[in-house]
């Protein structure tokens, strides 16, 4: 059997059995003859002990059967405080390498074979009853064993009468190589491997960029090669710190099976994955994350047996944890099939405890409510117990991930249950980013989260771009996404008017499964690079990720998503549009729609083609031409028309306060229909009946551009 082919397990295994056994060796022909000896037997019986609990595990019984004698020896040696002489250290060196020839055995065929230890047991055996019988002051003259007993090789064997019989036969090898290509190193010695491999790959980004400007044959020659050795050890130095999930995740079937007992409810865990792998240091920073978010789930989540029946579900409630790689990132998936979370629970607990307004409150999408759990002090706990109720919690589960540059997203539906997905980096010293210029400035952007670039023509920007009140956003792939116009956001001045623009660039990033676009001057290139951590001051700002030095020795800062999508206040569940699956977007039947609400009136969907955007004005401004409504709007004078109108329903206008308007997108703006509340943007089916179903509740379907020209025609006539 290949070394390869050995389970991690098994491997770790082999390596902790090999050093505790050498270092016990060294322990034994170490002994000083006027010290006490109480030491050496206890770490000896330890080793032993440690050797044949995982024995049980691994089912190899030859192996079992040995380090129990020898543990059973050292046993009674400890407990009658025996002293060891020149024949008992042989015999427990005898011993270990006894040891060693079956674990060189597992090495090379993955189990412990034959019983080839049986004479060895028998004299371990024998001198434990010589040291049980109390005869402390024995002699190596004095030391028997039974005539019919042979030993295991090197075991020298005294007859009656002292002479010394020779070994039985030669030895077989001490142990294979495994441990020999094993090596435990600190993790700060690590650590400054990886930091010196980062100032390697800023001298390589250094050169390469020289040699772009110096044509010479020699240089370009050095550069490749430099680029190639200093790719290869940046790979192999992060493989050394790459680190199985296993590790963590087999702690936390004892904690959940703990916890559901303390709880009295019935919980099975599901875990896989534990292949799968992470840089140390990341997999640390989860720990407490996911214990976290484990206690919730049996906490919070699952319920009581006779509850769960009650609904219709089984008795035992079922936590599912899945990790598993896709990209650069690691995906660890939490799922739980139990109550789930109601996000007017949420809001309405928030509101109890002070932490969100009723006004801010009141314009809150379903979304917002249920992250309304990340706030800091939340809780749904009524009273403090050893599980929950201290008001730290998710809010710590959320800045732990985003410490790591993860992402934490909540997916709920009450009665059915929770999952909550984490996005981790595989590791965080050296990420591959895009260079971009923003405003004549260099940002880099981790590829991570970078799902497309695009290069808008000037003569595919009106298909491709659309405004929504004073929001610009993208169609793509049956979506619209919110778009962002980084130096803008920046604070380096804003992009210049898209109707003058020739070439729109924009990157199209993801964050928790929803997209958005940032808009930038242009992509420079792909590098890279080495993350240096920021000043506090400058963390604060939120929206950076930390800095990397460049190849010309200039810093640039590295942009955070999050902090992206959070400075400018994108609420993308609001505004991010049901995919329409394998339809694309000349299919008629199917089409992108605002959905508004007009309180009495129920719901109307008006086509996003047929509006160019959708501002709000001060309804105290609207002014009347004899019978007809009319506002200034960008110096012209407008005719206002309520949707309820074009429904034949009621026209009347609200006197005061905010007045929503739809700008229609075709012809000339002579007149703008004012609507209530837009509350989503969704796919609605063609039908002739003028009306459909989403979300259960019944929309009628209207077109701005057939209901105006109809209501011009009906005014003329």
């Amino acid at each position: 059997m290949s070394r390869d082919d050995l389970g991690e397990e098994l491997r770790e295994f082999l390596i902790e059995a090999y050093e505790n056994l050498d270092r016990t060796e060294q322990d034994l022909l170490g002994l000083d003859p006027s010290a006490t000896h109480a030491e050496v037997v206890a770490a000896t019986f330890r080793t032993l002990h440690s050797i044949k609990g995982a024995c049980g595990f691994f089912d190899f019984a030859h192996l079992a059967e040995l380090a129990h004698e020898g543990e059973s020896l050292l046993g009674v040696l400890r407990d009658a405080d025996h002293r060891l002489d020149d024949t008992m250290v042989q015999l427990l060196l005898d011993l270990l390498d006894g040891l060693r020839r079956y674990l060189a055995n597992i090495e090379t065929s993955g189990d412990d074979g034959e019983d080839t230890e049986a004479e060895l047991c028998a004299g371990l055996r024998v001198a434990r009853q010589e040291v049980e019988a109390g005869d402390v002051e024995r002699n190596m003259a004095q030391f028997t064993v039974p005539s019919e007993v042979q030993l295991a090789p090197n075991i020298v064997v005294f007859t009656p009468t002292g002479e010394a019989a020779p070994p039985a036969k030669d030895p077989s090898p001490v142990h294979a190589n495994l441990l020999d290509q094993a090596i435990r190193v600190d993790v700060g010695a690590l650590d400054r491997l990886v930091n010196l491999v980062g100032e390697l790959v800023l001298i390589r980004n250094r050169t390469l960029q020289i040699n772009g400007v110096i044509e010479d044959a020699e240089l370009g020659a050095l550069a490749r090669r430099l680029n190639l050795i200093t790719t290869q050890l940046q790979e192999q130095i992060m493989q050394t710190r790459m680190q199985p999930m296993e590790s963590l995740l087999a702690k936390l079937p004892r904690l959940v099976r703990d916890l559901a007992r303390s709880l009295g409810k019935q919980v099975a865990l599901t875990v896989t994955g534990g292949e799968t792998e992470l840089d140390r240091g990341i997999l640390e920073a989860l720990r407490d994350p996911l214990v976290h978010l484990l206690r919730n789930a049996v906490d919070h989540g699952i319920e009581f047996s006779d509850v769960r029946v009650g609904v219709g579900k089984g008795p035992v409630g079922h936590l599912e944890i899945v990790a598993r790689h896709e990209g650069g990132s690691v995906i660890v998936t939490i799922a739980d099939d139990g109550a789930g979370i109601d996000p007017s629970t949420i809001a309405d607990r928030a509101l109890r405890l002070g932490l969100v307004s009723p006004q801010t409150l009141s314009s809150m999408s379903a979304r917002d409510r249920l992250d309304l759990i990340f706030l800091p002090g939340f809780s749904t706990s009524e009273e403090v117990t050893s599980v929950s109720g201290r008001g730290v919690g998710m809010d710590v589960v959320r800045t732990n991930v985003e410490q790591v540059s993860g992402t934490i997203e909540i997916n709920s539906q009450a009665g059915k249950g929770t999952t909550i997905v984490l996005r981790i980096p595989l590791t965080l010293a050296i990420i591959p980013s895009l260079m971009l210029l923003v405003a004549g400035q260099r940002f880099a952007l981790p590829q991570l989260g970078v799902v497309e670039l695009l290069r808008l023509e000037r003569e595919s920007m009106a298909d491709e771009l659309a405004f929504i009140g004073e929001s610009l956003f993208l169609r793509r792939n049956a979506q619209l996404l919110p778009v962002v116009d980084l130096a803008q956001l920046l604070g380096l001045g804003s992009t210049e008017a898209l109707a003058q623009l020739q070439l729109v660039t924009i990157v199209v990033v993801q964050l928790g499964g929803r997209q958005f676009g940032l808009i930038v001057d242009r992509v420079v290139d792909t590098q890279e690079i080495v993350v240096k951590p920021l000043d506090s001051f400058i963390a604060a700002i939120g929206i950076y990720a930390g800095a990397t030095i460049l190849g010309d020795g200039e810093v640039a800062m590295i942009l955070d998503v999050a902090g992206i999508a959070s400075r400018a206040t994108l609420s993308l569940d609001d505004i991010a549009v049901s995919e329409l699956g394998d339809a694309h977007e000349d299919i008629v039947d199917e089409e992108i729609a605002l959905l508004i609400d007009e309180g009495e009136a129920g719901l109307v969907a008006v086509p996003v083609f047929e509006v160019e955007r959708i501002e709000e004005v001060d309804a105290c401004t609207i002014e009347y031409l004899g019978t007809v409504p009319v506002i200034q709007y960008r110096g012209v004078v407008v005719e206002v028309v309520a949707i309820t109108s074009l429904l034949q329903g009621d026209t009347d206008l609200p006197k005061s306060g905010a007045l929503r308007i739809l700008v229609p997108s075709f012809g000339n703006v002579d007149r703008v229909v004012a609507i209530r509340e837009v509350v989503d943007i969704a796919t609605i089916g063609g039908t002739e009946s003028g009306s459909t179903i989403v979300g259960g509740r019944i929309v009628r379907i209207i077109s701005l551009a057939e209901a105006l020209m109809t209501r011009s025609g009906a005014s003329r006539g």
